[in-house]
């Protein structure tokens, strides 16, 4: 199957290429917006893809133009401003690049008259998450809350037109928390470990800066969740919406506590009110039963082993930016 998936330097498309390279034998080509040779290593990506195009996802043009040239079987859309903090403080983009980038790729695939299947890739951040306890289906309300879920919103909804109304052959997904090797420290579980990693090379005083805590989250593992992008591509009907999580909560306190136990530190966890939100879900956590029921997806890893090797990664990564 030749594949073309935007947003492939991003940290779930070089584990797409991981998950690829191990199990799947498609014929991957990836877009990104930075040139390849500002991309960090650039050659351990293009070793997994068939081709690399630099692409702005907001600029219909070179979309329609890289659609036409390789005729794909599937596309998966990753490509994202995927920082719900970072949203606040930039809305504007955020919703060029998530609503506007979606639009013009399937209204590529429309006029272009492709028979491709556009697995768009969507956030649990769109639901309404105000009822504590209860896990979240496909049919919860929504009410997104911030920039990013609104923007990632407007991208659900034009892919369930694009499918009613012009026959695109779109599956959606609502993708919950995730987080595993390589993720950036700007997201709650990587930034944790990142500090925990600097504080092990002695680069940092045993302090540990956090926001809120108490709110439950799940978590799942990168590796589940792009292997689940895989048996939707090859299995989920289109028009459909799946939810892509574990169905398992935790407290951002819980697994703060348990990546403190794994990098073996003693450390003071303090409250930065720059790192508190004022629209935070207290409860975001999903029912998988549908992608279970439609592909046999179910996750592979624990919880103790996504942290075991999120913080081992960046402790490695500390490690070798420190010199040691």
């Amino acid at each position: 199957m030749r594949i073309l998936v935007t947003g492939i330097a991003g940290f779930g498309g070089r584990h797409l290429l991981r998950w690829n390279a191990d199990s799947g034998g498609h014929e991957i080509h990836g877009a990104d917006r930075p040139a390849i040779d500002s991309v960090e290593d650039s050659a351990g990506l293009l070793a997994g893809l068939a081709s690399y195009r630099a692409l702005d996802i907001a600029d219909p043009k070179p979309v329609a133009a890289w659609i036409r040239e390789l005729e794909p079987d599937a596309m998966i859309h990753m490509a994202a401003q995927s920082s719900g903090a970072e949203s606040i403080e930039r809305p504007v983009e955020t919703y060029r690049v998530n609503a506007l980038g979606a639009l013009h790729l399937l209204e590529a695939v429309r006029t272009l008259g492709s028979s491709a299947t556009v697995l768009l890739i969507g956030t649990s951040d769109i639901y309404d998450a105000s009822a504590p306890s209860r896990r979240l289906r496909e049919d919860a309300p929504i009410r997104p809350s911030n920039a990013y879920a609104v923007s990632k919103a407007a991208q659900d909804a034009l892919g369930e037109l694009y499918a009613a109304s012009y026959g695109v052959r779109v599956v959606r997904t609502r993708t919950f928390a995730h987080t595993g090797p390589g993720q950036r420290p700007r997201f709650a579980l990587a930034g944790f470990a990142d500090q925990l990693a600097r504080i092990d090379a002695g680069n940092l005083p045993p302090e540990i800066r956090v926001g809120n805590l108490e709110v439950v989250r799940e978590y799942g593992d990168v590796r589940d969740v792009v292997r689940a992008y895989g048996l939707l591509l090859e299995k989920a009907p289109p028009g459909e919406v799946y939810n892509v999580c574990t169905g398992r909560g935790h407290s951002l306190r819980e697994l703060l506590d348990r990546l403190i136990a794994i990098s073996g530190a003693t450390v003071t966890v303090t409250t930065d009110p720059a790192r508190l939100r004022s629209r935070d879900a207290t409860y975001l956590v999903g029912d998988p039963s549908k992608l279970t029921q439609h592909t046999g997806w179910t996750p592979a890893y624990t919880t103790e082993q996504t942290l075991a090797d999120l913080y081992r990664d960046a402790r490695d990564r500390v490690r070798r930016e420190s010199g040691r």
